[in-house]
């Protein structure tokens, strides 16, 4: 082995082990930079995102929303933002849809994000490969990358000044989503980056979400999916680094921590680090598999979710979904369309904790209760709540707390004796 061979072979070596460590060891101090720089940070409202997804037929949502992303939402009943159904035949285009999305959005001064993915059959390389949502659309790449160039510089310039964030592609490591290599993605990419920030050098590019797990349905694991997209090139088109941090069923949202730091490890081997990386996508339950939660689990996970993402380093969490009952369970509306479930009432909530403060780092102790430090003013507040157990909590003097809020608002004093029960359900600690 010569010399330059034998240095190569060392900066492999010491980058792989770096990834293993950053990624499993929370302690490690590469792992901890973005969250010690979020801690700086003043909560904005943009960390709650949403996917609403029949905006044409539904009131609009009675609780902030302050950023809407763009996939699954319906313009009419069978009809979506997709490019197959924005360009249903090469030339023909049809915006009535999400002209209306796109104005509502502005009448409610919400930011939106657009997520590329799908491909209308006339376009597509493999028309017969099987999507999500059957077959037409087309999971695969387009076949002649001019039309990827129309599609991507129609719409950016339709919408310039109205969309900001365009998303590369919706889960590419799922096959029911995207059957193209990575190579082909990197591609995409690389025509779509140049476009946008021709049109308009303020786009902000979000790379391809994908599932950061490792179940054996995806073709690979999200952050070797993403490894492998950014050691190709695709860290050069990259604005903003996103993932979609599904997970089993069972698992809770402190679950999310291990996935997270796989994916900040990438970031940080490809030098992507001072990047923002956003979950814009997550959801809970699974109706095929008849799971639902109680509203008490509801309630929890939701904000547990968003204080578990800010504390992470995760800088938005667009939540999956407020109508959607065709997959997932833990819904922000009941069937009326209009009357708040719990767990709208947590989203609405922690918002109230959160937004214009900043909030160091959540820790559990030694029985696994996680604590949460709020600034706001000059003004110290902590968040608590244990997932596992019910216990009483002797609450720190030196913190002079006076009142305690739920996540439905409702406020009381703390009790005589400093101490409180404590579960699954987080509550903020204050002073009057």
């Amino acid at each position: 082995m010569n010399k330059r061979n034998w240095r190569k072979f060392v900066t492999i070596i010491v980058a792989t082990f770096l990834i293993s460590a950053i990624a499993c060891n929370p302690t490690n101090p590469r792992a901890n930079e973005k969250i010690a720089a979020i801690s700086a940070k003043t909560i904005p409202p943009t960390l709650f995102g949403m996917h609403i997804e029949h905006s044409y037929k539904i009131p609009w949502p009675t609780i902030p929303i302050a950023t809407w992303r763009l996939w699954d939402v319906h313009t009419e009943q069978y009809k979506l933002t997709f490019w197959p159904h924005l360009e249903p035949q090469q030339d023909n285009w049809d915006f009535a849809g999400l002209d209306k999305v796109v104005e509502l959005a502005q009448k409610h001064q919400v930011e939106l994000v657009y997520t590329f993915g799908l491909t209308p059959d006339w376009a597509a390389a493999r028309p017969e490969d099987p999507s999500h949502y059957g077959e037409p659309p087309s999971p695969s790449e387009p076949k002649n990358i001019a039309d990827w160039r129309d599609f991507v510089r129609t719409v950016a310039t339709r919408y310039k000044g109205k969309i900001r964030y365009y998303e590369l592609w919706n889960e590419p490591n799922l096959n029911y989503f995207y059957t193209g290599t990575i190579d082909q993605m990197v591609t995409l990419a690389q025509e779509a980056y140049t476009i946008l920030k021709d049109i308009d050098p303020e786009i902000q590019v979000v790379s391809p979400s994908v599932i950061a797990t490792h179940e054996s349905w995806l073709t690979k694991p999200g952050n070797a999916w993403l490894d492998e997209y950014f050691r190709k090139g695709g860290d050069a088109y990259t604005d903003i680094v996103a993932a979609h941090f599904y997970m089993p069923a069972e698992n809770t949202p402190e679950d999310r921590i291990t996935p997270i730091r796989e994916i900040q490890a990438v970031m940080a081997k490809h030098e992507l680090a001072d990047k923002p990386l956003w979950n814009t996508e997550t959801g809970f339950g699974n109706r095929q598999q008849n799971h639902y939660y109680s509203d008490a689990e509801s309630q929890a996970y939701v904000a547990r979710s968003y204080l578990i993402y800010w504390s992470q380093g995760v800088e938005r969490f667009y939540w999956y979904g407020w109508d959607n009952r065709n997959v997932l369970t833990m819904l922000m509306v009941e069937a009326d369309d209009r009357t708040l479930t719990p767990a709208a009432k947590a989203y609405a909530e922690i918002q109230n904790w959160l937004v214009g403060a900043k909030m160091q780092p959540c820790s559990p102790d030694n029985n696994n209760t996680w604590t949460c430090q709020l600034t706001r003013n000059g003004e110290n507040s902590w968040i608590v709540w244990n997932p596992k157990n019910e216990l009483q909590l002797q609450i720190p003097q030196n913190w002079k707390i006076t009142q305690v809020t739920d996540l439905n608002g409702q406020k009381s004093a703390l009790s005589s004796s400093g101490s409180l029960q404590v579960g699954q359900l987080p509550l903020l600690l204050s002073r009057n």
